[in-house]
C-alpha cells in the first residue's frame, strides 16, 4: 500500500525515473488510488508535459483502457483536462477514442461538454472517433458543443467529419433549436 502511494506520487511529480525502477520490480500501475479513485494514467493524463510518463506507463504495463472509479478513461481525463499533448499522446499508443465512461459517454462528447481546444476534438475525429454518442437526455456532441456553449470552431469539426445536424434530443430539438434556445 505505501509502495502504491509512492507510486502515485512519482507519478504526479513526473518522476519517470523512479516510476520506471518500480515497475521494473514487477509493480502493477493498474490501481485505483484509495484516496482519489484515480490510476496512475489518468492522473498523468491530466498532467502538463506528461507525454514520457504516459509512455513510461505503458511500457510498464499500463491498460490504456484501465478506468478510474467514476469509469472514465485517460483519454476521458486528458480530453476534460484539454490536455492535447497527452491526448495525442494516448492516441499514438493506440487508445481508442470510442470507449465509454459509466455514463456512457465518448471523449468526444466530453469534449462537446468542456470546450477549450478545439484541436482536442479534432484529434479525436482524425483519429476516427465515432460521432453521435447520446447522454441520457438524447443529446449528442453537437446539441452540446457548439450549439448550447457556442464552440464555433467545434461545430465546424463536427460538421467536416459528418455529425448529423439534425440530430434531436429526446425533447425533439435539433442542434438549431439549441442554439436559439441559449442564444448562441
Amino acid at each position: 500500500q505505501a509502495n502504491l502511494k509512492k507510486f502515485m506520487e512519482y507519478v504526479q511529480m513526473l518522476n519517470v525515473e523512479k516510476v520506471c525502477r518500480l515497475l521494473e520490480k514487477g509493480l502493477d500501475p493498474n490501481f485505483h488510488d484509495p484516496d482519489t479513485g484515480e490510476c496512475p494514467l489518468t492522473a498523468a493524463a491530466q498532467l502538463e508535459l506528461s507525454a514520457e510518463m504516459i509512455k513510461a506507463l505503458r511500457n510498464g504495463g499500463a491498460h490504456l483502457d484501465f478506468r478510474t472509479r467514476e469509469g472514465m478513461t485517460a483519454l476521458h481525463k486528458a480530453v476534460r483536462c484539454r490536455n492535447h499533448a497527452a491526448l495525442l499522446t494516448l492516441l499514438d499508443l493506440g487508445a481508442s477514442p470510442d470507449y465509454k465512461d459509466s455514463r456512457g459517454l465518448t471523449p468526444l462528447y466530453h469534449s462537446a461538454m468542456v470546450g477549450g481546444d478545439p484541436y482536442c476534438c479534432e484529434l479525436l475525429l482524425h483519429d476516427y472517433a465515432r460521432l453521435g454518442c447520446v447522454d441520457e437526455n438524447g443529446w449528442q456532441e453537437i446539441h452540446q458543443q457548439a450549439c448550447r456553449h457556442g464552440h464555433v470552431q467545434h461545430l465546424e469539426h463536427l460538421l467536416f467529419y459528418g455529425a448529423d445536424m439534425t440530430a434531436q434530443n429526446a425533447s425533439g430539438n435539433t442542434a438549431l433549436h439549441i442554439c436559439a434556445l441559449y442564444n448562441q
